[in-house]
């Protein structure tokens, strides 16, 4: 029986498998601003991040893989819980 609120009975919907995962990385809302987040789970084509506090964010950002800001991926939200956001990698 699926019940409302138990996610893990829910049939999956992803075009990829998600792993868990538990990673520092940032934010970049612009230029000028980072904001640091964790990463909680990854796939090929995306990842759900979670930020240290529920505040807005535009569609589109970069997520800085690392401290030096080397990896990175450009996002866009798919969906938004509070303070987790799922979002999916895109190419520009």
């Amino acid at each position: 029986m699926i019940t409302p609120g138990n996610y893990r009975n829910r049939a999956e919907l992803r075009k990829r498998r998600r792993r868990p995962f538990n990673y520092a990385a940032k934010v970049v809302v612009d230029q000028s601003e980072q904001r640091p987040c964790t990463i909680s789970d990854v796939s090929q084509t995306g990842a759900r991040v979670v930020l240290e506090k529920d505040e807005p964010l535009p569609d589109r950002f970069l997520l800085l893989l690392s401290r030096n800001g080397g990896p990175q991926r450009r996002c866009r939200i798919v969906w938004r819980t509070g303070v987790s956001v799922g979002v999916e990698f895109t190419a520009d």
